[in-house]
């Protein structure tokens, strides 16, 4: 079975209509499915985001977890409403460098978590394939960029608040792990965010449900 997993039901609800859905779940977690597929809103957060995967993987037979939906950026190349396959994920608020470790790596962890690409590029094609960071900050402020992603040693171009923790539990259960992200808005850069942030999410509904018609 595949499963989609987001963290909000604004993104993902035209797709769970479309697939005709049953919800299976409706307490602590909120999971729809049919025979085929299966869709987890796991609301905001790392700890949320793992806590509800992990259950799934271990009650589920999942054998590829989807991750789509919307996120900022600080890249200035990117601008609102761009689709960007996510290569790498890393966690941009962890620090163990103390200990020799880079920055981002949880200790005796990969540094980062490299995503299942042709799974996706087998049916879709990206102009943009882009790096990941998340943390439990909502990065909103060019000086929370160069605080926390900027001492990634690498370039992260999307910013959220979940990915790397689905990315970490996928690599824990040894599952294939994808992810698309539409770019909601920029940091530091407020003319390419031109609709706000309660219509773009109509919008990007619908784009998510376009591009799971081809993946799925």
């Amino acid at each position: 079975m595949k499963l989609i997993i987001g963290a909000m039901h604004e993104e993902l609800q035209d797709s769970i209509a479309y697939f005709n859905l049953t919800k299976v779940e409706n307490e602590k977690f909120l999971i729809y499915k049919n025979d085929e597929i299966m869709f987890c809103i796991t609301g905001v957060g790392l700890v949320n985001s793992a806590a509800q995967l992990a259950y799934i993987l271990t009650k589920y037979e999942i054998e590829w977890i989807i991750n789509i939906g919307t996120s900022g950026s600080c890249d200035d190349s990117l601008k609102q409403g761009d689709v960007v396959l996510i290569d790498k994920v890393y966690n941009s608020v962890a620090d163990a460098t103390a200990f020799g470790y880079a920055y981002g790596q949880v200790p005796r962890m990969p540094k980062y978590y490299e995503t299942n690409k042709t799974n996706i590029t087998n049916k879709i094609q990206f102009e943009k394939i882009k790096n990941i960071a998340s943390s439990d900050i909502f990065i909103h402020s060019l000086d929370q960029v160069n605080l926390f992603v900027n001492k990634i040693e690498d370039k992260a171009s999307v910013l959220d608040m979940e990915c790397f923790a689905y990315a970490q539990t996928a690599y824990l259960f040894d599952k294939a792990f994808s992810v698309i992200k539409i770019v909601s808005d920029v940091v530091g850069k407020t003319d390419a965010n031109n609709i706000q942030f309660n219509e773009f999410i109509k919008i990007a509904s619908k784009e998510i449900l376009k591009m799971l018609k081809k993946i799925l």
